[in-house]
């Protein structure tokens, strides 16, 4: 066709060089109308190679569009790759903390401590990954597609893999942890009635579950979890982990309960309990209590009567003692046993570096005397003082995290504080003579003082 003189052809191309738009001007009346092959060399002229529409270049043609943009040519859009996952079958979304009921009760039936799997159960599904598709801009320059990777397999014990890679099955009846791409499963000692003396005592590496009750004289020992549906009654349990108690504990003055980690229980009755970290209960009645972290006194009732209830850092009740002005001993903090103690381990400390300093120059001196006796006895100590150091030194830097830990710690009381009372913080004590509501016990320098609750 003859050249056009006016109005020419436009191609517009977006800015990422994905769509071509082209706009044809119509032709006068002693110009030939454009064919296929005239549109193709302007696509062609612009640049474009990949993506053309021929069909819309036909439509054009056939239909004489003119004067309007048509898109006539689209390159190809990446597929993005999807990486490889496991679909777990097991849940370790749980809590470890008692659920509040509305009307103010906790239940601590709420309360999941481990995840139990049986021997062939799957308890992981491996999807592999998907690999993308590459793409093409209207110039024909390559897109790259992002890759999709797979993971690395599973690693622990306790279970098997598929000969295909993507299905694991547990070997054993176990408890199923899971830290990173790490699972290990492992066996679980359940008792499904009580535990008594046909039961007998129970010392497991690992994690204990007793759905019936625990009778006076047991002792139960744990390096991991324990977790009792029935009653405790005078037994003794040890826990390396939390211990759970759902129904609680009637100890007749017998029961002792210890955990290096967390306590929760219905309530403690005559029963001497210790735990590394926090204690939660509705009820303490003339309880020996210690605890590391925060004890927390929830539900319906929510009190501590008679005994002593000690803890680090905080304490929360709704109730102290009673209407009968029953003896009840209440602390937080550290007292001065500690303090006294941290100075005694800080002098200690000092005397075994600058014995240490002795003894390096010591073997300096004799250090081109290998087969000095003096040199060997010397070394002996060298290796006993530092051990002693090292074991000083991790006490005392035990006991100023728990001196820190302890700063501004309370006693809140939401309800009522009766006579008989006797609240301390460190070594500040001081004894309640009338009933109080809604306060808090708090240490202002060195005096203790009662704080009203803010409404």
């Amino acid at each position: 066709m003859a050249a056009l003189t006016k109005d020419e052809p436009e191609v517009r191309i977006s800015n990422d060089k994905m769509k071509a738009y082209l706009y044809l001007p119509r032709p006068d009346f002693d110009e030939e109308d454009y064919s296929i092959s005239d549109i193709l060399d302007i696509l062609q002229s612009n640049g474009i190679s990949f993506g053309i529409k021929e069909d819309k270049v036909q439509d054009i043609v056939e239909r004489q569009i003119y004067n309007q943009e048509i898109l006539v040519a689209e390159g190809q859009m990446p597929e993005d790759g999807i990486d490889g996952y496991y679909d777990y079958k097991f849940d370790m979304n749980f809590s470890k903390k008692p659920k509040v009921r509305p009307d103010g009760s906790v239940d601590y039936w709420s309360i999941k401590m481990v995840e139990i799997v049986t021997e062939g159960q799957v308890i992981a599904e491996y999807h592999k990954a998907i690999q993308g598709k590459d793409g093409m801009d209207l110039k024909g320059k390559t897109i790259l597609a992002k890759r999709g990777r797979d993971l690395v397999p599973l690693r622990g014990k306790g279970f098997e893999r598929s000969e295909d890679g993507n299905t694991y099955t547990s070997q054993i009846d176990g408890k199923i942890d899971m830290n990173g791409d790490r699972i290990v499963i492992l066996p679980v000692y359940e008792i499904n009635g009580d535990a008594d003396l046909s039961v007998g005592n129970i010392d497991f590496r690992g994690d204990v579950i007793i759905h019936g009750s625990i009778c006076s004289g047991l002792i139960v020992k744990a390096t991991g979890s324990v977790t009792v549906d029935g009653i405790v009654e005078g037994a003794s349990i040890e826990a390396g982990k939390d211990i759970v108690l759902r129904s609680g504990v009637m100890g007749a003055s017998r029961a002792n309960i210890n955990s290096k980690g967390n306590i929760s229980a219905k309530f403690f009755e005559y029963t001497r309990v210790h735990a590394n970290g926090t204690i939660q209960a509705d009820v303490f009645l003339n309880c020996q209590v210690s605890c590391g972290e925060s004890i927390i006194l929830n539900g319906k009732k929510a009190s501590i009567i008679g005994g002593e209830v000690g803890a680090i850092q905080s304490i929360e009740a709704d109730i102290l003692g009673s209407e009968g002005e029953v003896k009840t001993n209440v602390k937080i903090g550290n007292d001065l046993a500690v303090r006294r103690r941290i100075g005694i381990l800080q002098n200690k400390i000092e005397v075994e570096k600058a014995n240490l300093a002795k003894i390096e120059e010591g073997l300096k001196i004799l250090q081109d005397l290998k087969n000095d006796p003096r040199r060997t006895d010397l070394l002996r100590v060298k290796i006993r003082d530092t051990a002693l150091l090292a074991g000083d030194t991790a006490e005392l830097e035990k006991l100023e995290d728990q001196v820190r830990r302890a700063k501004g710690g309370t006693i809140r009381v939401n309800n009522s504080v009766y006579p008989g009372v006797c609240v301390e913080i460190d070594e500040l004590r001081i004894k309640v003579k009338e009933r109080q509501r809604k306060l808090e016990f708090v240490r202002d320098r060195d005096k203790l003082v009662m704080r009203a609750l803010e409404a």
